[in-house]
């Protein structure tokens, strides 16, 4: 069967309220483990489609991306987190940068490098459960 506009958005209805279901349900660490999740996502997204020859300035995933780089940084607690904290609001901001010139440059490769990157947080991250 093949979707139609209101097949797509039903399901990015449910998909939307299934993942806020999740995060009123979660723990703090399990509420970044889901935004490093869509950053992933975003990020993935991005490289895909400039390896299809599109343009991602001023697209959804370029700002979704930027908007967790953003929250995950202001987000941390430098009370409780100390130098920890301050290292990963360096890293944070160092990701925003990348990502910017990335999108700017409409780059796959440096996508790919920042995604690495994430990625290897993520993974440290999760290990924390």
């Amino acid at each position: 069967m093949a979707a139609t506009p209101s097949t797509v958005r039903a399901t990015g209805l449910y998909r939307r309220l299934q993942h806020e279901s999740r995060a009123l349900a979660a723990d703090p660490v399990e509420l970044v483990t889901m935004l490093y999740d869509e950053l992933e996502t975003a990020v993935g997204v991005l490289a895909s489609m400039v390896r299809q020859g599109q343009r991602i300035s001023a697209t959804e995933p370029a700002r979704r991306a930027r908007t967790i780089l953003i929250g995950l940084d202001t987000n941390l607690d430098h009370e409780a987190g100390g130098d920890v904290a301050t290292a990963l609001s360096r890293v944070y901001r160092s990701m925003r940068r990348k990502l910017d010139d990335a999108v700017l440059a409409n780059s796959a490769e440096s996508l790919d490098e920042l995604l690495n990157g994430i990625v290897t947080i993520s993974s440290a991250w999760r290990q924390l459960r």
